[in-house]
């Protein structure tokens, strides 16, 4: 008698697999093999995978660039996206059933990385329309002799585009910076603006004079990210500020290079440990925020708002129900090339940005669990430049069972803007490989949002959500004498979305906002699928038959391991950000604490307060009144209370003098 299947939380047995897929690609001679006539892609084909690859799916001229292509045929799309970005050359008929051959897939997979980028990266270059296959075949890849003209296969298509993409996102652009104020914007030199612990106040070093309205821009430096300041009041050799965006401080700005990541900027969330490699840091980043009360202060534990130095953070956070996760990124790098201005608008934005990510993960429980939890952030100056990249951390729990889960990757996001070009954008998982022991069902999918800013203001990013899902199955034939039969599906799933948010880039193009789910259980090229019966690993499912069946599961039976093992929600990335971190009352008084920015989707006007010790204050709103002596903290919390965010409020003791002493 067949039972209906179970999920795996009912069974005992131990699962080990170990898994390595997308390793980096063997240098060597490419070569076209043999193959037959039907084997070969067309033109068009060829151009829908480089379309693909590239991310160059969209164009802003809406009329037709041929006359033999148009919105009803499948290339259509890639056609008019390579043609505006000139990856084509092709004038009037593009001819999309032709052949594609060697010399024309290498022509248009060197153009796609950008001749002007190539010889930007490396003046001695010179590539030029003339030589883009001996270019392909000296620093790429080299090809096989005699094989130019003959036609591409799908494998040789893989190859070709594999070797151009890893060669475009490893080019690495000199650092140039130019910059124009807005009138009368006041750089300070370092050092001489230092913020107190009291939020939004800073302390003026030197003899420097300023007054209400000023806009003041300070570099970035070892010990802290570039800012600018807008002075709200001047009290001596203090002055009250609030945040200043790109807008208000620069006319112009041209930003291009490549920067490693030596020295990031860690904000973490409630209760979640920040740790780095290779012991000491260089301390508190005076005046960088920390959202959230201050981790526990230990060997290799970094307290918030902490400056790394070598450009690799772990966070760590463990729940209630028995849950940990850790997730670790490093070999951050960036690659921008930014050209805006206020008149002119956005002329270009271009970036890459790569990182590893590792991520472990346990939990044993009889109780199915499943949540989000932010972790933290890390922001990365973009050398002496004001722009920063920014990363957001939040991740997927869901577990039942008993699970324990390494996982690795490398992640590259580009985005891509032109005037008059477009937008192109694409992320890619690479070098991906998982231990896991299972007893039952997991999903553990870190999401990383990647931003490039230029002071509080994102010019483009992109959400990058990977990780890993394992699903079981459980067959058990309680009355008869088949075997029990366990499933189990491990895949690694990867969706991406960029400018999802907003930011200056979908503030000039409309279609720079795209999404993709690039694997889920049936496309996932990291895949494992294992049988067992009777606790044993076998090659096939054996019930109802006395030899073994090539299939395990019918296709039609696989609906459990559909991607809705774990129903989450979309994920939002953010923190709560408030004008003061710390506020000192007398007693009696009052302060209003304003919110500065919220994540995504949520209203200021739902927003809940809360004084932990009410006897040291009460808060209505944002207005914190001071009722007796003492310290406490006032929380701020989003209507589902996925974020807070912590005010330290410090109330003074009421003098009284019972000397005696009359003043004259």
């Amino acid at each position: 008698m067949r039972k209906k299947r179970h999920l795996l939380c009912l069974v005992t047995a131990v699962f080990f697999m170990a898994l390595t897929a997308c390793g980096s690609r063997e240098s060597g001679a490419l070569n076209s093999g043999k193959r037959t006539a039907d084997d070969q892609l067309t033109k068009g084909q060829w151009i829908s995978l480089l379309g693909d690859k590239f991310g160059c799916q969209m164009a802003e001229d809406k009329d037709a660039y041929f006359l033999d292509v148009g919105p009803e045929d499948d290339c259509y799309t890639a056609v008019q996206s390579l043609k505006a970005w000139e990856i084509l050359v092709e004038e009037d008929r593009f001819y999309p059933e032709e052949k594609a051959t060697w010399q024309y897939a290498i022509e248009t997979s060197v153009r796609a990385i950008g001749i002007e980028k190539l010889n930007q990266s490396d003046p001695d270059l010179q590539v030029t329309e003339e030589n883009l296959v001996a270019f392909f075949t000296s620093k790429i890849a080299s090809v096989e002799e005699g094989v130019l003209e003959s036609g591409v296969s799908r494998t040789d298509a893989d190859r070709i585009l594999g070797y151009a993409y890893d060669f475009g996102t490893q080019l690495q652009l000199p650092t140039t910076c130019e910059i124009v104020y807005k009138e009368g914007v006041k750089e300070a030199e370092a050092g001489t603006i230092i913020p107190d612990e009291k939020g939004f106040r800073a302390v003026v070093a030197d003899n420097s004079f300023y007054e209400e309205g000023d806009i003041i821009y300070l570099p970035p430096t070892t010990e802290a990210p570039a800012a600018a300041l807008k002075v709200s009041s001047v009290e001596g050799d203090v002055i009250i500020y609030e945040e200043a965006v790109m807008e208000e401080v620069f006319e112009e700005i041209q930003v291009s290079g490549t920067f490693k990541a030596d020295t990031v900027f860690v904000e973490a969330w409630e209760d979640v440990k920040v740790t780095m490699d290779n012991g000491g840091s260089g301390g508190i980043c005076a005046g960088y925020a920390a959202y959230g009360p201050q981790n526990q202060e230990g060997s290799g534990v970094m307290p918030l708002g902490a400056k790394v130095s070598n450009g690799s953070v772990t966070f760590d956070k463990t729940f209630k129900n028995g849950a940990s996760i850790s997730v670790k990124i490093s070999d951050i790098k960036v690659t921008a090339d930014i050209d805006y201005g206020i008149f002119k608008g956005l002329k270009k934005a271009d970036a890459t940005l790569s990182f590893d990510d590792q991520i472990k993960a346990s939990y044993k429980s009889n109780v199915r669990a499943s949540q989000q939890y932010p972790l933290g952030k890390i922001s990365v100056p973009l050398g002496t430049t004001p722009v920063s990249a920014e990363f957001t951390l939040m991740v997927n729990l869901g577990f039942d069972g008993e699970v324990t889960l390494t996982y690795s990757s490398n992640l590259v996001a580009k985005a891509n803007y032109q005037e008059g070009r477009g937008f192109a954008g694409s992320v890619e998982n690479q070098n991906a490989a998982c231990d896991l022991y299972a007893k039952a069902t997991i999903t553990v999918e870190p999401a990383i949002k990647a931003e490039v800013c230029c002071l509080s203001r994102g010019i483009v990013n992109a959400k990058i959500t990977s990780g890993v899902v394992a699903v079981g199955t459980l067959d058990v034939d309680f009355l008869g004498d088949e075997p029990a039969c366990l499933d189990l599906l491990m895949w690694v799933p990867l969706r991406w979305a960029l400018n999802e948010d907003g930011c200056i880039l979908t503030d000039f193009i409309k279609n720079a906002k795209v999404s993709k789910v690039v694997w889920d259980s049936k496309s996932s090229k990291i895949k494992q699928h294992f049988h067992y019966e009777d606790m044993v690993l076998v090659d096939a499912c054996t019930r109802g038959t006395e030899k073994k069946v090539e299939t395990v599961v019918e296709e039609e039976e696989r609906k459990p391991y559909e991607y809705t093992v774990f129903d989450f929600q979309e994920l939002v990335f953010g923190f709560i950000r408030v004008s003061a971190q710390a506020v000192h009352l007398a007693g009696g008084e009052s302060k209003e604490i304003s919110v500065i920015s919220l994540p995504s989707g949520y209203d200021a006007g739902n927003l809940r307060y809360s004084a932990e010790d009410p006897s040291v204050c009460t808060v209505s709103g944002g207005t914190i009144r001071a009722k007796g002596p003492g310290s406490t903290r006032v929380v701020i919390s989003t209507s589902d209370g996925k974020f807070n965010a912590y005010v330290s409020v410090f109330v003074e003791q009421e003098y009284h003098d019972t000397s005696g002493f009359e003043p004259l």
